[in-house]
């Protein structure tokens, strides 16, 4: 594996230090990481290319598969005494690379699998490149800032379910204007969070008036790499984050259902992303990024309550478009309760990813909010609160997760040098064979409000699936469904952890802050959202 540079937020590495990309990002947009100047277009551009936006092997090799998605049983994991503990390097990753990113050696391309810009470092930079400008210039650019805001505000929420208190506010200081490095103090993670509401609605108010000078709208629709500088789709991708994130603290938190309600009785002002047309997605092509992932599927198996529970039983038609059949038994499922030598077989006894979708496809999407997740919320909101029908939004979130797996199996572009493979595309499944799934007792929204609710968080959990896992993992500490089995694992930690430990570099380099915080860095404690 190539050398990551792992850093931490108190010495985020300048973005202006990143070294050229490769021809094929220079062809396709303006060079994100040749800030020398301070071009804001570029260091925004440079935003998506942080690989945990786009998909990439590092991120699905090291913490996808083995954390997130072990942790949510959205894959299957061989059992042993450590299979809830992932490698620290590996979660030290993750950490840096919100904060600085990791660089290519001197001298080196880029690989966009292990190398990319930071989200902080980045923002932070722009934040430096703006307060150089003219008042008028200022004014004229404010739109750069305010959509890198919404990235940042959707990574740093990322950051908080998986850690709690994390630095923020004054995190990135080589990266701002006084170039100062210094001890960074823990942002409390509900008052962040707060925060990040409380923005994203303003946020929705500025897409909403701005009107974007014609050469400052053309550099953006260069630069926005996923959106265009689409001022609408940033509305909708705000408001459906911040309806993410106020379903998220709904539990613990008794103000957030008057915002939602707000939001959700009022259609126009609050656009959300409502159909697969307008979701949010990195699409490797024609981005000219190309994430080779088929070491991140190949030998991992299909985990069996999703499959043969979930699936199977009731003729779920994302089934044929997630996994292929193994060689004896069909779609089967590897047991919670399987044994190492189940899994390391010679003979491939349990289904795996399916290889056009996933394992040999080069145009797998980096997921940023989709109409199915959407609606998922709507439905969850409708059904504790009152405000609309929770049934209409409940099949429709199944409609729309069904499409967007059939439309990335049809979009599929076969992996390079995999001249040994050929598949036609999928066919999507019937009006009729969905209707007979919607109405299979186990999905049908029938029962009482608690079972419609279980239903709701099931079908999302399943829609987040791998490439999501991270989203999967919060909503179930959030709200305690699907009830999965696990293995007990050694006795330090028999089970998936509440959170994740702070990187060992976090605690060196960032001591005298990371003392204040240290009786909090367990792994049974409480994001602040978690259902009790």
């Amino acid at each position: 594996m190539k050398k990551v540079f792992v850093n931490i937020a108190l010495f985020c590495s300048m973005a202006g230090l990143f070294s050229s990309c490769s021809k094929t990002i220079e062809e396709s947009y303006t060079n994100p990481e040749k800030i020398s100047e301070g071009s804001l277009s570029k260091l925004f551009s440079g935003m998506y290319l942080n690989k945990r936006i786009h998909p990439s092997y590092y991120d699905y090799y090291t913490f996808l598969m083995p954390a997130m998605a072990n942790y949510t049983q959205l894959v299957a994991t061989a059992p042993g005494n450590q299979m809830y503990v992932p490698n620290p390097s590996y979660l030290e990753g993750r950490w840096t690379d919100f904060y600085s990113g990791s660089r290519a050696d001197d001298g080196q391309t880029p690989d966009y699998n292990y190398n990319g810009p930071g989200i902080l470092s980045s923002y932070r930079e722009m934040q430096t490149t703006l307060s150089k400008m003219s008042a008028d210039q200022q004014a004229r650019n404010q739109v750069f800032m305010k959509c890198a805001e919404v990235i940042l505000y959707d990574q740093t929420a990322q950051m908080i379910d998986l850690w709690g208190d994390i630095p923020f506010s004054e995190a990135g200081g080589l990266n701002s204007p006084d170039r100062t490095a210094k001890n960074v103090p823990y942002d409390d993670a509900k008052a962040t969070y707060t925060k990040l509401i409380a923005e994203l609605k303003a946020a929705n108010t500025f897409f909403d008036t701005v009107n974007v000078a014609t050469d400052v709208k053309s550099e953006l629709t260069t630069a926005d790499i996923v959106l265009k500088g689409d001022m609408t789709a940033w509305q909708r991708y705000t408001n459906s984050l911040r309806l993410r994130l106020l379903m998220r603290i709904s539990n613990s938190d008794a103000s957030a259902q008057a915002e939602i309600s707000a939001m959700l009785a009022a259609p126009a002002t609050f656009p959300l992303v409502a159909s697969n047309d307008q979701n949010v997605l990195f699409q490797e092509s024609p981005t000219a990024v190309r994430s080779d992932l088929i070491d991140a599927f190949n030998g991992s198996y299909a985990p069996e309550y999703l499959i043969n529970t979930i699936q199977e039983a009731n003729g779920d038609p994302r089934l044929r478009v997630m996994w292929d059949e193994d060689d004896e038994n069909g779609y089967k499922g590897f047991p919670w309760n399987g044994t190492v030598g189940d899994i390391e077989n010679s003979k491939r006894l349990y289904a795996v990813f399916d290889t056009a979708t996933f394992t040999y496809n080069d145009n797998i999407p980096g997921v940023i909010m989709t109409a199915a997740e959407v609606s998922f919320l709507k439905a969850e909101a409708f059904e504790r609160f009152g405000g609309g029908d929770a049934s209409v939004e409940y099949n429709n979130g199944i409609r729309q997760s069904i499409g967007f797996y059939y439309s990335i199996n049809k979009g599929a572009i076969k992996r390079q040098g995999q001249d040994n493979f050929s598949r036609e595309p999928l066919a999507s499944p019937t009006d009729a064979e969905i209707n007979t799934y919607l109405a299979k007792a186990a999905i049908a929204y029938t029962g009482t409000s608690t079972e419609k609710l279980v239903k709701i968080y099931t079908q999302k959990w399943e829609n987040f699936f791998i490439m999501q896992a991270g989203q999967a993992w919060a909503e179930l500490r959030r709200t305690g469904y699907p009830v999965l089995n696990f293995p007990v694992s050694g006795s330090l930690s028999p089970k998936p952890p509440k959170r994740l430990l702070y990187p060992a570099n976090e605690q060196l380099y960032n001591a005298v802050e990371y003392n204040k915080v240290k009786a909090k860095d367990t792994r049974e404690t409480p994001i602040f959202w978690e259902a009790k």
